[in-house]
C-alpha cells in the first residue's frame, strides 16, 4: 500500500531515530537539513541585515553581575527587546557569550517559579563569568507591546499563537511565520551578542528549554557561530513540540527533531531531559543516536546527557548541570560541583523594554510587518532573474534549491512493477506501478508500445488520470513512433488509497510541517515517472500536461536533474494568473512557492530543455522564461495565449515547430 494514506508523520508520531552509514552520508543530510530550515521559516534566500541600531541602557548593578535593558532592530522597523546580563567588571573579548531563549512559560522571560526560572540563569550565567541575553519570543511581553499595543498580565499563551494560526494566505506562499520570526530573532540576537566589546566571539553557546529548547537547536542547525549548545527537555524522538512556533510548514518532511538537535556535532552538546516529560527517553533512544553521529567525527566525549526527575522546565537541578557543562568547554572558574547560589528577582519595570514607548519608525501591528517582509521578497527576487549565464547559476543555486525543498524532492530511485496487459479505447497496452525506492510510494504506471519505435518517448499527464485522455492523440504519436507513457498522479485515478476515517489524510495538527502537501505529492510523482523512462534511454523525452496538471508538470521540468537526453515540455497552463496569489492559493497551494519565484521562476529553470506554454492568456508570466532562453541559442521557448490544437501539439512533440510564438 501507498504511504501517503495512513500512518502519517504528526508531531507526536514516534520517530526511530535515522541510521547514519558514515560522515559523509551524515554531512549530506546536515547540508540538506539546514537548507530545509532555512526554507521553511522563510529565510532562504536570506533576507537582507538591516543595521541592529542596538540600545542599552538601565544599567542596574547588583551581587556580582549587572543587567541592562536592550533592543535592536531585526528587520527594518522590527525590534526585539530583551535583558543583558554582565560580569561586573567584564574585560574585552573575555567573557562567552550566551544566547538564552526562553519557553513557553505564563509569562516568558518575566516567569519566576521552581520549574522554571529565567532571571536566575541570565544572572548565575554572569556571575560565573559570561555575557548571557534574554530576549522574548514573538508575542511576548516587549513583543506583544511591539505588535499589539499592550502587555498582558496573566498569559501570553492566546497572544503568541493567535496571529500565527496556519492557514491557507499570502504568508503560506511565502513561509512567513512564527517559527521563521523566531529563528530569524535568534539569529540577529547572535549578531548582537558577538560584537558585545566584552564577548569573545570564538565562545558563544546557546541554551533554552522547550520552545526555547527549539529555538536553540534550529539556530545551531543553521548558524555555525556557536560552539555549544544545551537544548533542554525539547529533543526527542516522541513529540516534536506543541506550538506554531515549533511547526512551520515543510519543516520536518523527511526528518525529525533527533536529526535535527545532532546538527551541532562534532561540537560540545548537552542534552538535559526529564523524567516526567516526552524526553523522559533521551537516555535509551535519542542520546545514543546522536552519540552514535559525534563518533562519526571521533567525537564522542563532546556530547553528553543529564536527566533529572522533575516537571517540565528548566529547573535549579538542569540549570546547575549546564552550567558545569559549560565550565567544561568555556574554562569558567566554577568546579563540577557548583551550586546556583540564592539571588533576587527584579521588578517587571527593570526588565520590560518598551514600557516608555517603542523607537521611532517602529512597525506597531502584524499586518504591517507581513506586507513589509512580502515586499522585501519580491523586491529580492528580482536580483535572481536569469538576465545572464552568473544570475541563472544563482538562481539554480538558491531558487532552485528551493523548489525542491518546496516539493518534497528527493533522489530516489525507482523501479517498475509490471502487471500485464490491458486495453485502453481498443489499444493495447500494460499496466504496472512504479515504485519509488526511498519512501515507498506506489504510482500508476501504463505504456503504450507503437509497432515500430522510433526513440521518442512521451509521457502525458492528466489532471483526472490515465482513463480521461483523449485517445486520438495516443494513436497519432503511436503511428509516430513514439512509446507512449501516462501516470495517475497522487489522489487521482487508481492512486488513491485507504484512508483511516478516525485519521484521514491532512487532519493531523501540523500536517504539512511533516507531510508534502497533495500537489507535492502529484509533482513527485511526476518526477518519478520522468526519472524512470530517461532510465530507458530514449534520444527524446516528451512530457504533456493537460490543464491544471500542466502547472504540476511545469514544475517536475524545473526541478528535475540536469539529464544528457533531449527534453520537451509542453504545458497547458491552463489559464493560471501568475500575479494573483488567490489562484496560487486556490489551485497551487504550496508552502513557500512564491518564495522560490513561483511558477514564472519554474519555467525558466526548465532551460534548456524546449519548453511550450500555451493557454497564458495575458496573465501568466513568461519574461523569466525568455530571459532564461536567451542564453540557449539552441533551445526553443514557445508561449501561446490561446490553447493549443491537438495537431499543432502533436507537431511540436513530434519536433516540428508549428505553434504560433509571442
Amino acid at each position: 500500500m501507498d504511504p501517503r494514506w495512513q500512518d502519517l508523520p504528526h508531531t507526536d508520531t514516534e520517530f526511530v531515530p535515522t541510521a547514519h552509514p558514515d560522515r559523509g552520508a551524515w554531512e549530506a543530510e546536515r547540508a540538506r537539513l539546514r537548507k530545509q530550515i532555512l526554507f521553511a521559516a522563510g529565510l532562504w534566500p536570506m533576507p537582507e541585515k538591516p543595521p541592529l541600531d542596538a540600545r542599552i541602557w538601565n544599567r542596574i548593578e547588583r551581587d556580582g553581575y549587572t543587567v541592562e535593558k536592550v533592543w535592536f532592530q531585526s528587520l527594518p522597523g522590527f525590534y526585539v527587546g530583551g535583558s543583558l546580563y554582565r560580569p561586573i567588571d567584564p574585560k574585552p573579548k573575555s567573557h562567552p557569550g550566551v544566547l538564552s531563549p526562553h519557553g513557553h512559560a505564563r509569562l516568558g522571560r518575566l516567569s519566576e517559579s521552581e520549574i522554571a526560572s529565567y532571571q536566575a540563569r541570565g544572572l548565575t550565567l554572569a556571575r560565573i563569568g559570561c555575557t548571557a541575553f534574554m530576549w522574548d519570543m514573538i508575542d511576548y511581553n516587549d513583543s506583544a507591546r511591539h505588535l499589539s499595543g499592550d502587555y498582558e498580565q496573566e498569559t501570553y499563551a492566546v497572544v503568541h499563537r493567535a496571529p500565527w494560526a496556519h492557514e491557507q494566505d499570502d504568508r503560506m506562499l511565502w513561509n512567513l511565520n512564527a517559527l521563521g520570526f523566531q529563528l530569524w530573532n535568534s539569529i540577529r540576537a547572535l549578531d548582537f551578542i558577538a560584537q558585545l566589546p566584552e564577548v569573545d566571539s570564538n565562545r558563544l553557546a546557546c541554551t533554552g528549554e522547550s520552545g526555547g529548547g527549539t529555538q536553540t537547536y534550529n539556530l545551531y542547525a543553521v548558524d555555525d557561530r556557536l560552539y555549544a549548545a544545551a537544548p533542554v527537555c525539547m529533543v526527542s524522538a516522541y513529540m516534536q513540540g506543541g506550538c506554531v512556533c515549533e511547526n512551520a510548514p515543510l519543516l520536518r518532511i523527511d526528518t525529525n527533531n533527533v536529526d535535527i538537535g545532532a546538527t551541532i556535532a562534532p561540537k560540545p552538546l548537552l542534552l538535559v531531559s526529564s523524567a516526567q516529560d516526552w524526553t523522559q527517553h533521551t537516555p535509551q533512544v535519542e542520546y545514543p543516536a546522536i552519540q552514535k553521529i559525534y563518533d562519526l567525527y571521533g567525537a564522542g566525549d563532546q556530547v553528553a546527557q543529564v536527566q533529572i526527575d522533575a516537571p517540565h522546565g528548566y529547573n535549579k537541578a538542569m540549570r546547575e548541570a549546564v552550567y558545569r557543562w559549560l565550565a567544561r568547554w568555556f574554562d569558567l572558574p566554577i568546579g563540577q560541583d557548583y551550586t546556583e547560589p540564592p539571588y533576587g528577582t527584579e521588578p517587571r519595570g527593570n526588565l520590560l523594554v518598551f514600557i516608555d514607548g517603542l523607537p521611532d519608525g517602529a512597525i506597531t501591528n502584524h499586518q504591517e510587518l507581513f506586507q513589509q517582509c512580502i515586499e522585501a521578497a519580491g523586491k529580492a527576487l528580482e536580483t535572481y532573474r536569469p538576465e545572464s549565464p552568473d544570475r541563472l547559476t544563482e538562481n539554480r543555486h538558491v531558487l532552485g534549491q528551493a523548489l525542491r525543498i518546496a516539493i518534497g524532492y528527493d533522489d530516489s530511485g525507482v523501479t517498475l512493477q509490471r502487471n500485464g496487459g490491458t486495453q485502453f479505447a481498443d489499444l493495447a497496452c500494460t499496466d504496472g506501478v512504479l515504485i519509488g525506492d526511498r519512501r515507498g510510494v506506489r504510482v500508476p504506471f501504463r505504456t503504450f508500445m507503437p509497432d515500430t519505435p522510433s526513440g521518442v518517448s512521451t509521457l502525458l499527464i492528466h489532471p483526472q488520470g490515465i482513463n480521461a485522455l483523449y485517445s486520438p492523440i495516443v494513436r497519432d504519436l503511436l503511428a509516430r513512433g513514439h512509446v507512449v507513457f501516462a501516470i495517475d498522479p497522487f489522489g487521482i485515478g487508481q492512486n488513491v488509497g485507504e484512508q483511516n476515517p478516525e485519521q484521514p489524510r491532512g487532519s493531523t495538527k501540523f500536517f504539512t510541517t511533516f507531510n508534502r502537501t497533495d500537489d507535492a505529492e502529484r509533482i513527485y510523482d511526476i518526477v518519478l515517472a520522468l526519472r524512470h523512462i530517461l532510465s530507458t534511454d530514449p534520444q527524446t523525452a516528451n512530457v504533456v500536461g493537460f490543464g491544471d496538471a500542466g502547472l504540476w508538470t511545469l514544475i517536475a521540468g524545473a526541478v528535475l536533474e540536469p539529464r544528457d537526453t533531449k527534453c520537451r515540455f509542453a504545458i497547458d497552463t491552463a489559464g493560471f494568473n501568475t500575479a494573483d496569489h488567490q489562484d496560487y492559493l486556490c489551485r497551487l497551494p504550496i508552502p513557500g512557492i512564491l518564495k522560490a519565484g513561483g511558477l514564472p521562476n519554474a519555467a525558466a529553470l526548465v532551460a534548456p530543455h524546449d519548453l511550450l506554454l500555451h493557454n497564458t492568456g495575458d496573465v501568466f508570466d513568461s519574461t523569466w522564461a525568455s530571459a532564461a532562453y536567451a542564453l540557449y541559442p539552441g533551445a526553443t521557448l514557445i508561449v501561446q495565449k490561446d490553447r493549443l490544437q491537438n495537431d499543432a501539439l502533436i507537431a511540436f512533440l513530434d519536433g516540428s515547430v508549428e505553434a504560433d510564438e509571442t
